[in-house]
C-alpha cells in the first residue's frame, strides 16, 4: 500500500502533509467547512478613548530614565575607588 492510499482514519501529522502533496490535499478534503469558525469581531476605538497627554509622556520618561540610570549610578559609585 502506498502513502497516498493510506485512509486519512487517523490523524495526520503536518510534516506529512507538508513533505506529501496528495496527502496534504486529501487531508484539507476532510476538513469542515469554515463556517464553524467563530465570526471576527472588530473592535472601534471609540472617540472618547483618552490620549496620553505630553506631560503624561514626559512623566513617564522620566521615570523609566531614573529607573534605569539610578542602579548603574550607584554601581559606578560604589566601585568608584575614589570613596574607599
Amino acid at each position: 500500500m502506498s502513502l497516498p492510499q493510506l485512509l486519512l482514519d487517523e490523524p495526520l501529522s503536518p510534516e506529512l502533509a507538508l513533505v506529501c502533496p496528495e496527502l496534504a490535499e486529501r487531508a484539507r478534503a476532510v476538513l469542515p467547512e469554515p463556517g464553524w469558525l467563530a465570526p471576527v469581531v472588530r473592535i472601534e476605538p471609540t472617540p472618547r478613548t483618552p490620549r496620553t497627554r505630553p506631560i503624561q509622556a514626559l512623566l513617564l520618561a522620566l521615570v523609566v530614565i531614573v529607573v534605569t540610570v539610578t542602579p548603574l549610578a550607584l554601581l559606578v559609585l560604589g566601585t568608584s575607588p575614589a570613596l574607599r
